[in-house]
């Protein structure tokens, strides 16, 4: 994952952007500027400045998906942070995550924030999951309990 990069138009907030987004969030904030991309160009010549009309501040892009991904995490309590954290010291793959981070990142990742609360959505997925296992893909019981 070291070598994705995204630009603010590529970002629709799925799982791999949340856990890019929060890895670079220290940079975000501190720099109030995008990471820079780490694809070299092979140009060495200084780059012309191209004037374009652009209403907002270098600043107020950074400081949006800031503003969005602790929102986010902030509805998530504790979860949340044991996400931030393990982000943040490596661990950039859903799969290699702990499980109450990969629910945190399920949680807020995807277009639109949720509504429900992060208790309800989990006991809700707990549900599902349960369910699941009990009567299968087919809707059929696999195992009668009395």
């Amino acid at each position: 994952m070291t070598d994705v990069y995204y630009t603010p138009r590529d970002i629709i907030f799925s799982r791999e952007q949340m856990l890019w987004l929060i890895k670079w969030l220290p940079y975000l904030e501190d720099e109030n500027s995008w990471p820079p991309d780490p694809q070299e160009t092979g140009y060495t010549d200084a780059p012309r400045v191209q004037r374009s009309r652009n209403y907002r501040a270098p600043f107020e892009t950074p400081a949006g998906f800031v503003a969005e991904v602790r929102c986010r995490l902030k509805t998530t309590g504790d979860t949340g942070e044991v996400l931030i954290h393990e982000v943040q010291h490596g661990l950039e793959s859903y799969e290699l995550l702990s499980r109450p981070a990969q629910r945190a990142l399920n949680y807020i990742s995807g277009w639109k924030r949720r509504r429900q609360a992060f208790s309800q959505w989990e006991a809700e997925q707990h549900h599902r999951i349960r369910n699941h296992k009990k009567y299968g893909f087919s809707g059929h019981i696999l195992d009668k309990q009395e």
